[in-house]
């Protein structure tokens, strides 16, 4: 009896410490289960139920499960591409990125402005841009400026770091966020080491980290300005800044070539001084008066850049600025997103 007492005593006791390690092991499995789902889910930006299913299907295997979920999002990608291809993409952004003396604007387009302040949208523009600039960079060897506009095709099959074309991430972009994307235009700027290139986003967002890392600048309206020194400047010399400044004009006064500066003529301003008729007291005008002198839009704006009002000071045409600053500029590209354009 005492024999049979001891033998269930050991048997419960073995059955105890079966159990205790069973459950052990169990809780570590779904402790490493947990930690992988949620080392998944901020590798792929994918949901809960889909990473789960990825990793019950790969025995927990994060790397393989991360390959399938990429498969399967760029396989619904263009499923979905296919089925919203013929949606209109009226919104969308201009983005810029510059490095040394090379620069790259490109266009892309979604169907609403809620899409495109969506992170994945960003990022796809980050990386057209990003991918359209190494793709051209170095190949220029002549000393003159390369202006090399490039279509939607062009940027399409450009390649990322990842090995895959902007046209496959443009598809898994749309299967992510459900709404038809665009990759429009871009436009290659490339210029010898004497020169500089100013950019300007007009309103641009605010970036991610991922953005701010790629220096890919983004916004509804973009342009670029070449310029260089013509001799020696002013102490104060900024070309980054005054190349800002340059792009800006152009972002708001939009001109549409260099044009060549003509100073006025002093005995002209003076007789225009002269035959100028006094002003009468503001208090006995009338400010109703149909009759009332109004600039003529001829009189007032000009197509050609150096000859317009300096946007930032409009004491200063752009020929003037250019003349105390010593410089030249030589060439110039704007984007206004959603324009028309001759072949679009």
């Amino acid at each position: 009896m005492l024999l049979k007492t001891g033998m269930s005593v050991c048997l419960t006791a073995r059955h105890f410490q079966l159990t205790s390690m069973m459950r052990l092991m169990t809780t570590a499995a779904a402790t490493s289960s947990k930690a992988n789902l949620a080392k998944l889910r901020r590798k792929t930006g994918f949901s809960f139920v889909n990473c789960r299913k990825a990793l019950e299907k790969f025995s927990n295997d994060v790397d393989q499960a991360e390959v399938w979920l990429r498969e399967q999002a760029q396989k619904e990608g263009w499923s979905k591409a296919t089925k919203l291809q013929g949606r209109v993409t009226a919104q969308g952004l201009i983005g810029v990125m510059c490095q040394t003396n090379s620069a790259i604007m490109v266009e892309v387009n979604c169907e609403t402005d809620f899409v495109a302040r969506n992170a994945k949208f960003q990022n796809l523009v980050s990386h057209v841009a990003s991918a359209a600039l190494f793709s051209k960079k170095g190949q220029h060897e002549d000393q003159n400026i390369l202006k090399l506009p490039l279509s939607a095709e062009d940027l399409k099959s450009s390649v990322g770091d990842d090995g895959k074309t902007m046209e496959d991430l443009a598809a898994l972009t749309i299967g992510q966020a459900g709404e038809n994307m665009s990759i429009r235009r871009g436009l290659y700027l490339e210029a010898p080491q004497e020169f500089f290139i100013g950019s300007y986003v007009h309103s641009a967002l605010q970036k991610s980290k991922e953005e701010n890392q790629s220096k890919c600048t983004m916004g509804k309206y973009a342009a670029l300005v070449v310029f260089k020194k013509l001799g020696e400047t002013t102490t104060n010399f900024r070309p980054e800044v005054l190349g800002r400044r340059l792009s800006q004009h152009v972002v708001g006064m939009n001109p549409l070539r260099i044009g060549v500066y003509s100073p006025p003529d002093p005995e002209d301003l003076k007789s225009q001084e002269m035959a100028q008729p006094p002003q009468s007291d503001q208090s006995e005008s009338d400010p109703s008066d149909e009759h009332a002198s109004v600039p003529s839009s001829t009189e007032t704006e000009t197509d050609e850049m150096v000859n317009q009002e300096y946007l930032l000071d409009p004491s200063l045409t752009v020929g003037e600025l250019l003349l105390q600053e010593n410089v030249e500029v030589v060439d110039f590209a704007r984007f206004e997103c959603g324009e028309s354009t001759g072949d679009s």
